[in-house]
C-alpha cells in the first residue's frame, strides 16, 4: 500500500518542474493471467482550488470499458513508452465506469449529473509487472514525459520490495483467513446444541468483516429433506436474526441458487439491483415471519446487492455483499469447505435434540396424563387445561390463550374451559353453541367430521363478529387487544371434544403435530372427566338427601310447635352448604284456606353482621292485608305446583313494612334501600315452602324445594301432631296436679301411720317399762320410809347426847341415800330409753354397748308382751361376745330394728303356744311339750358386728318370703298390726 505514497511524491515532483496540464499520476500492476489489473492513483479533486489530492486505489476490468481494453491493447504491443489520447465517447464510457469504481475522483454538476472532459492524454512508462501512467488534460511535456521515463526506471529498483511485500502480506491474508476459518471450524466442533449455530454465524459475520470483506450478510443454509426449503442461520449488519424458513422454488433469487445447485456448481454469484432487488425483498415481507423478523432487526432496505452462495453437501453459506468482491469468492468457497467438514457434528446435534425433544414431548404428555388421573372432581379439568398450557410453554410454544372443549350432543353444545391469555389461571367453564357464530361453528364441525386437526384464521369480518360474540353474548373478560386484525385457532381432536390454542399468527406443522398428541392423552382425561361426572352427581344426590335427611330429622325431633322456625333455619343452612346461595331466604308457610290466613317460619343470612348467621322468626299473617299475600292466596287457590312472584316498587316496600311489623328480628333487615327480588314458592300438602332471591333461581334449586316440600309434608304431620299434644299436655297437667295433691294427702297419711306404729311399738313397751320402772320405784320408797324411821331415831340419840349411835344413824342414812340415787337413775335410763324410742333420730353416731343394748331390748319386748298377757312365758336366752365393746351407731335407730325384730319373734312363739287352744291342734305331737324360746347372739366377724334373733316360732310361708320388707304388709289379724315394722327396719 505504500506504493500510495510513491504515486503522491511523483505527481509533486512532475508539477514542481512545470507540468500545468497534469490531471492524474497512477502506477497500474498488471495480472498476465487474469482479466483486472490494480491502479493506485494520485488525483487533484478538481472541486478543490487549493488543489488537495487524492489518493486511492481500484481494481479495474480490462473488458468493461473502451479505454481499458485499449490499455490492454497497448501494454501487450511490447512498447516501452507510449500516449492513448481518449475522446469524449471513450472518455464517457469510461467515467461512468469510473465513479462505479471511485466516485470521489468523478466531477459531478449542479444536476448531479458527471462531467467528462472533451479529451485526456494518457502518457505510460513501463515498470515491471505493470507501467507508471501520468494523465494530462493536453499532451505532455517532453520533459514530463522524460521524468516520467526515468521515474519507471526507478521504480523497477522498488518492484523487488513491493513483490517481497505482496509475498509477506499474502501470507498474512492466508494466516488470517486460516485463523477466520479455524475460529469457525472451532466453534462449531464445540456446539452442545444445534441452536448454537447461530452463534457460529455470527462468528462467520465478524471473521468475514475481519478478512476486509464488507458484507450486509452472512449464514447457513441448510436444505431442508425435499430441498425445497432451506432453514436459515443469518447474521445481518451484526445483528442475529433468529433461524426461519424459506422455500427456493418461488423467489427469482433464491431459484437461480437452488438450480445452480443441481447443475453442480460450487459456487455461484448473483447480482440484484433496482426493480428486481424491491421484487426480492417485497417477497421476503410477504411471508409474517420473515416480517417479523426483519421488522426486529430493524433492516434499512439496500439498492443493490450481490449474492454469493459457497456450496457443501447439505447446503450452502450466502455472504450478501453491496460491491463485487472477486478477491473474496476463495474465502467464501473454503468456509463452505470448513463447514462441510463440521457439519457432521451438527447433524448429530440435530439427531440428539430431537431425541431429547420426543423424551421432553413424552415427559409433558406423561404430566397431562398423570393429572388427569389425579382428579378429583370434574372441575378440575381447569387445572388440566393449565397443565397443557403449562406443558406446551415449557415445549416452547407459547399460545395467548388454551381451551378445552367438550361436544356436549349433537346440538352442537359444547363445553369450554380456557386460560387466561397469560396462562396462569382457568378461567370458569362456558356453554357454547355452533349456531351462534361462525368460527364456533368451524371447530364443531371439524369434531363432526372426525378430522385429527384444524386451522381456522379469522381476520376482518369474523373476527370482529367473533370478538363481540366473546364479550357480548358469553360475557367473557376477553384482554386481548380487540384491534388485532388477526386471529388463529389451532385445534386438535380427541373422541368427544377438542384442545385448541389462539394466537395472533398460525401454528407450525410441528406445533400442530404436537397438540395432536396431547389431544390424544385426553381421550384419557375425558374418561376420567366423564367417571368423575358420574360419581360427582352420585355424590350430589347423596348431599342432598343426606341435607333433606337433617331437615325431615329436625321436623320429626320438634317438641314445640314453635320450632318450625329452627326446621327453616336447617333449611336454609342446608341450602347453602348445597352451594345454592342464590337464595336469601327460606320460609314455610302453614295455611289456612278457609279463613284466608298463614302462619309464616322463617329464616334469612343476617349481612348486617355475619352471614354465618341467620335470623329466623315465626309469625301469622293476613293473606288479604298485602298484594305479596293476595298473590300467595291466588296461587294457593290454583292447581300450580310452583310460582315466581316478582316484588316490586310499591308492591315489595309493603311487603316488607308488613313483615316488619310481624317479626321484630326483621325490621330494619334492608335499611333504608329495599331492594328488588322474586319469591319462589312450591306446594306441600298444607302449605308451602317459599324462597326469595334477587331473580329467577335455577332448575336445581327449583328441583330442591320441590324435595324440600315433600320432607315437609311429614313435617307439616308433626307439627299437627305437636299442636293437638300441647292441648292433651294442659289436660295432662291439670290431671298431674290432682294426682299430686292426692299424693300429698297420701304422704301425710302414710307420716301419720307411721307415727301411729311407733306410738303402737311404744304402747307395747309400756307394760314392760312399768315393770322395769317398778321395782327402782319400790327401793326409793323402802328406802326413803327407813331414811325417815332413822332420822327421827337420830334426832333421839343428839338430844340424849349418844354421839357414838348418831354417827351409825348417819352412816346408815347416807347408804341408803346412795341406793336412793342408784335406783332413781336406773329409773332415768329406762324412761329414757323410753323417749329415745319415741323420737326420730338426731343422725349423730355415739360410742353404744351393743350387748347391754340388746339385752335391754329383749327384757323391755318380753315384759310389754307380758303386760298385754298375763299368762305369756317364754324362755330368753343370750349369747353376747364380750370382745365387740363400744361402736360408733345411731342407739335409737339400732334398738328401733332390734325392737321389731324381738316383738315379732315372741308374737310368732305366742301364736304357736296359742295353738294348742285351737281346733284340730289337740293331738299334735309334741305340742303340749312345746316351750317358747327367743334368742339374741351378738358377733364380732373381722370388721363387722352380726346381730342375730332367733325364735321357734311358726317360721315364715315361703309364699310370702319376698313381701315381708314391703310397707303395709302384715300377717296380723285386722287391728294388730300396721305392716310397717319391718318395712322401717329395712330402711335403717
Amino acid at each position: 500500500e505504500g506504493i500510495l505514497e510513491v504515486t503522491h511524491v511523483l505527481r509533486e515532483q512532475i508539477a514542481l518542474l512545470g507540468e500545468k496540464e497534469l490531471e492524474s499520476i497512477l502506477v497500474h500492476i498488471y495480472h498476465e493471467d487474469a482479466d483486472q489489473f490494480e491502479a493506485w492513483y494520485s488525483y487533484r479533486h478538481p472541486e478543490y482550488a487549493d488543489g488537495q489530492i487524492i489518493n486511492g486505489k481500484q481494481t479495474v476490468d480490462w473488458s468493461k470499458t473502451a479505454r481499458a481494453r485499449k490499455d490492454k491493447e497497448k501494454y501487450y504491443e511490447k512498447e516501452l513508452d507510449y500516449t492513448i489520447a481518449a475522446d469524449y465517447a471513450m472518455l464517457e464510457e469510461w467515467y461512468e465506469y469510473l465513479f462505479k469504481l471511485a466516485p470521489e475522483v468523478v466531477e459531478l454538476n449542479d444536476k448531479g449529473e458527471i462531467l467528462v472532459p472533451d479529451v485526456l492524454y494518457y502518457n505510460y512508462s513501463k515498470i515491471s509487472g505493470g507501467a507508471l501512467l501520468l494523465i494530462t488534460n493536453s499532451e505532455a511535456s517532453d520533459s514530463s514525459k522524460h521524468l516520467l521515463k526515468r521515474a519507471a526506471t526507478v521504480f523497477n529498483l522498488a518492484y523487488s520490495r513491493f513483490l517481497d511485500l505482496q509475498k509477506a502480506e499474502a501470507q498474512a491474508r492466508e494466516s488470517q483467513i486460516q485463523l477466520a476459518l479455524e475460529r469457525v471450524r472451532a466453534r462449531t466442533m464445540s456446539m452442545q446444541h444445534s441452536e448454537e449455530l447461530k452463534d457460529a454465524a455470527l462468528i462467520l459475520f465478524q471473521h468475514v468483516q475481519k478478512l476486509d470483506v464488507h458484507s450486509f450478510a452472512s449464514g447457513f443454509h441448510l436444505w431442508d429433506e425435499d430441498k425445497k426449503a432451506v432453514t436459515i442461520w443469518s447474521c445481518t449488519e451484526g445483528e442475529m436474526l433468529p433461524p426461519f424458513k424459506l422455500p427456493v422454488t418461488e423467489d427469482p433469487a433464491m431459484k437461480h441458487i437452488y438450480e445452480a445447485m443441481q447443475k453442480g456448481e460450487p459456487f455461484h454469484v448473483e447480482e440484484m439491483g433496482g426493480k428486481a432487488l424491491e421484487d426480492h425483498y417485497k417477497y421476503m415481507y410477504s411471508l409474517p415471519h420473515i416480517k417479523e423478523i426483519f421488522g426486529r432487526a430493524g433492516l434499512t432496505l439496500p439498492t443493490f446487492q450481490i449474492f454469493h452462495a459457497a456450496y457443501f453437501s447439505n447446503g450452502y453459506l450466502l455472504f450478501i455483499t453491496h460491491e463485487s468482491c472477486p478477491e473474496a469468492y476463495d474465502i467464501f468457497k473454503r468456509f463452505a469447505i470448513v463447514f462441510d467438514q463440521t457439519y457432521t457434528r451438527f447433524l448429530d446435534l440435530q439427531k440428539a435434540e430431537a431425541q431429547a425433544r420426543e423424551s421432553q414431548i413424552e415427559a409433558g404428555l406423561e404430566r397431562v396424563r398423570s393429572r388427569t388421573l389425579a382428579m378429583q372432581r370434574s372441575d378440575e379439568l381447569a387445572a388440566t387445561a393449565a397443565e397443557v398450557f403449562k406443558q406446551l410453554i415449557v415445549l416452547g410454544i407459547e399460545p395467548n390463550r388454551l381451551y378445552i372443549g367438550i361436544v356436549k350432543d349433537k346440538s352442537g353444545d359444547m363445553e369450554m374451559w380456557a386460560t387466561d391469555e397469560d396462562g396462569t389461571q382457568v378461567g370458569q367453564k362456558f356453554m357454547f353453541n355452533k349456531n351462534e357464530n361462525a368460527s364456533v361453528k368451524k371447530l364443531y364441525d371439524g369434531w363432526a367430521k372426525k378430522e385429527k386437526s384444524v386451522i381456522v384464521n379469522m381476520e376482518g369480518k369474523e373476527l370482529e363478529d367473533y370478538f363481540h360474540y366473546l364479550t357480548d353474548v358469553m360475557h367473557i373478560p376477553f384482554k386481548s387487544d380487540l384491534t388485532q386484525k388477526r386471529r388463529v385457532q389451532s385445534v386438535a381432536y380427541f373422541s368427544k371434544g377438542f384442545i385448541g390454542m389462539a394466537s395472533p399468527d398460525g401454528q407450525g406443522n410441528e406445533t400442530i403435530q404436537l397438540l395432536e398428541r396431547f389431544a390424544a392423552v385426553f381421550n384419557l382425561t375425558y374418561t376420567r372427566f366423564n367417571d368423575l361426572q358420574i360419581a360427582e352427581a352420585q355424590t350430589r344426590e347423596a348431599k342432598i338427601e343426606t341435607a333433606l335427611e337433617r331437615v325431615r330429622a329436625r321436623a320429626l325431633a320438634m317438641q314445640q310447635p314453635e320450632e318450625l322456625k329452627e326446621v327453616a333455619e336447617v333449611l336454609r343452612h342446608e341450602m347453602g352448604l348445597l352451594g345454592v346461595e342464590e337464595l336469601e331466604t327460606c320460609s314455610i308457610y302453614i295455611n289456612d284456606v278457609h279463613a284466608e290466613k298463614a302462619e309464616c317460619w322463617y329464616a334469612l343470612k343476617d349481612v348486617r353482621e355475619d352471614e354465618k348467621k341467620l335470623v329466623s322468626d315465626h309469625f301469622a299473617l293476613n293473606l288479604n292485608d298485602t298484594w305479596v299475600g293476595r298473590e300467595m292466596l291466588q296461587f294457593y287457590n290454583s292447581t300450580n305446583k310452583q310460582t315466581s312472584i316478582v316484588m316490586q316498587g310499591a308492591n315489595r316496600k309493603e311487603w316488607i313494612n308488613y313483615c316488619e311489623e310481624k317479626s321484630i328480628p326483621f325490621r330494619g333487615y334492608y335499611g333504608e334501600v329495599i331492594p328488588d327480588r322474586t319469591y319462589h314458592l312450591y306446594k306441600f300438602s298444607h302449605g308451602a315452602i317459599g324462597a326469595a332471591a334477587v331473580a329467577n333461581i335455577s332448575d336445581e334449586s327449583w328441583g330442591l324445594l320441590k324435595r324440600a316440600a315433600s320432607v315437609f309434608s311429614l313435617a307439616y304431620s308433626r307439627f299437627k301432631d305437636l299442636s293437638q299434644a300441647r292441648i292433651d299436655l294442659l289436660r295432662l297437667k291439670e290431671e298431674k296436679k290432682r294426682a299430686e295433691d292426692a299424693l300429698t294427702e297420701l304422704q301425710v297419711t302414710q307420716k301419720q301411720l307411721i307415727q301411729s306404729e311407733k306410738m303402737a311399738s311404744l304402747g307395747e313397751l309400756t307394760a314392760g317399762i312399768a315393770h322395769e320402772i317398778q321395782n327402782p320405784l319400790n327401793f326409793v320408797n323402802n328406802f326413803s320410809e327407813v331414811n325417815t324411821e332413822l332420822i327421827d331415831e337420830l334426832k333421839i340419840e343428839l338430844a340424849t347426847g349418844n354421839t357414838q349411835q348418831a354417827i351409825e344413824i348417819a352412816n346408815d342414812i347416807k347408804d341408803n341415800e346412795q341406793k336412793i340415787n342408784h335406783h332413781g337413775k336406773r329409773a332415768d335410763a329406762i324412761v329414757k330409753g323410753m323417749l329415745q324410742h319415741s323420737r326420730s333420730s338426731s343422725g349423730v353416731k355415739e360410742p353404744t354397748d351393743i350387748n347391754a343394748l340388746c339385752d335391754e331390748y329383749l327384757r323391755l319386748s318380753y315384759h310389754g308382751l307380758r303386760a298385754k298377757d298375763k299368762s305369756f312365758n317364754a324362755t330368753m336366752k343370750t349369747d353376747f361376745d364380750n370382745s365387740i365393746g363400744n361402736i360408733n351407731v345411731l342407739p335409737q335407730d339400732i334398738g328401733r330394728v332390734v325392737l321389731n325384730l324381738l316383738t315379732n319373734a315372741f308374737y310368732a312363739v305366742n301364736e304357736k303356744k296359742n295353738a294348742k287352744d285351737l281346733e284340730g291342734f289337740q293331738n299334735l305331737q309334741g305340742l303340749n311339750s312345746y316351750e317358747a324360746t327367743v334368742s339374741v347372739s351378738t358377733k364380732k366377724v373381722g370388721d363387722k358386728v352380726f346381730i342375730s334373733v332367733k325364735d321357734n316360732g311358726n317360721g315364715i310361708p315361703q309364699k310370702i318370703a319376698d313381701k315381708i320388707f314391703q310397707p303395709f304388709f302384715t300377717t296380723k289379724p285386722t287391728g294388730q298390726g300396721t305392716g310397717l315394722g319391718l318395712s322401717l327396719s329395712y330402711d335403717i
